[in-house]
């Protein structure tokens, strides 16, 4: 997921934090490229596409590849089967993932994936990628946090874009994730047209939604159940053909919000202020990075029904998302809504 290839860039922050002159090589999957473009830590790209990573022939064919680079460090980050495998197979001197039941096999180094709380306040899966760093250095730079770089030129464009697409620069404009990964990460449209018509009234801003042509359907739908007047105050027809152009649009935003994802995140990366609704399954700890009630905030339906969950954590819930999601009324995030603007608009 795009969010995960961004949150592991702080691994290669590290990297070239203890070995200046290494050479870091990065695989991810082939559509997340835009995400590092330009990264200072990162020298070159492995692209997969997910559907090969998951079959082993695959594996096999591109452990060969690794293996004659002769690589003196492996990190795996993925923690998955397919990912252990080539860990194993590639022969780096030095292997380091986390402790699961394959580990022992896999990796050289196997570490807990116990993040301290006490550094990691919020965003968690920040600290699990910092512990795969242990290994190689007692110097672990605990703050580190994922960036997008973006050219001056790229910046450029993106303001040229924007004007080409009617849009006042001088006026607020904010991105909008309406839709999430999968529909058990998505606001029901209703209280999302809810959500905009709350913060156009208070901001008056521009808005811009984060879609992309297969999903203009739903879109329009959300576009649709707004007001007449938030209706006007929408761009429902400028939306970025890739994910490099909606980086260069995001980075003159006044803030993103919306259905917590990569999306979101790449706001965080390029120090945009986020307002993220969490799905009410995702554990909200593991990725409210940089929440601090100010430029970054976050909610989740726990934090308001609390007695829905009991004694059950978020990930147990998962088969009970949309009905959950029936629970999670928008009214019950205005008074955080009206905080972040506040303190943002």
């Amino acid at each position: 997921m795009l969010g995960d290839v961004l949150t592991s860039t702080i691994i290669a922050q590290q990297l070239k934090i203890t070995y200046p002159d290494a050479q870091i090589d990065y695989l991810i999957i082939a559509h997340a490229d835009a995400l590092v473009a330009h990264h200072p830590a990162i020298d070159n790209l492995i692209k997969v596409t997910k559907s090969d990573f998951e079959k082993m022939s695959f594996i096999i064919s591109l452990s060969r590849k690794l293996k004659h680079k002769k690589y003196d460090l492996l990190i795996d980050a993925y923690g998955k089967n397919n990912s252990a495998v080539l860990s194993l197979l590639s022969r780096a001197k030095q292997r380091i993932g986390y402790k699961k039941w394959f580990s022992r096999l896999a990796y050289t180094d196997a570490v807990k994936n116990n993040p301290d709380t006490s550094i990691y306040k919020t965003g968690i899966a920040l600290g699990s990628r910092m512990l795969l760093t242990t290994p190689i250095t007692s110097d672990v730079q605990w703050h580190l946090k994922p960036k997008i770089y973006l050219t001056p030129a790229e910046k450029k464009e993106g303001e040229q874009w924007l004007l080409e697409s009617g849009i006042d620069l001088k006026k607020p404009l904010t991105m909008v994730s309406v839709l999430g990964s999968s529909a058990n990460k998505t606001l029901p449209f209703t209280s999302m047209a809810k959500v905009l018509d709350n913060f156009v009234n208070q901001t008056g801003s521009q808005l811009l939604f984060n879609y992309i042509p297969s999903q203009k359907k739903d879109a329009l739908a959300i576009y649709n159940a707004c007001s007449i007047t938030t209706q006007k105050h929408i761009f429902i027809d400028a939306f970025a053909p890739s994910i490099r152009d909606f980086l260069k649009v995001l980075s003159h935003c006044t803030s993103i919000i919306g259905n917590e994802g990569g999306a979101i995140n790449m706001g965080k990366a390029l120090d945009i202020p986020t307002f993220a609704i969490f799905s009410p399954w995702i554990n909200k700890a593991s990725w409210n990075v940089s929440e601090d009630g100010k430029k970054h905030i976050s909610v989740h339906l726990q934090d308001y029904l609390p007695e829905l969950y009991k004694d059950s954590s978020p990930k147990n819930m998962k088969s009970r998302a949309m009905e959950l999601y029936q629970q999670f009324d928008a009214e019950l995030m205005f008074p955080d809504l009206a905080k972040f603007v506040r303190e943002n608009y």
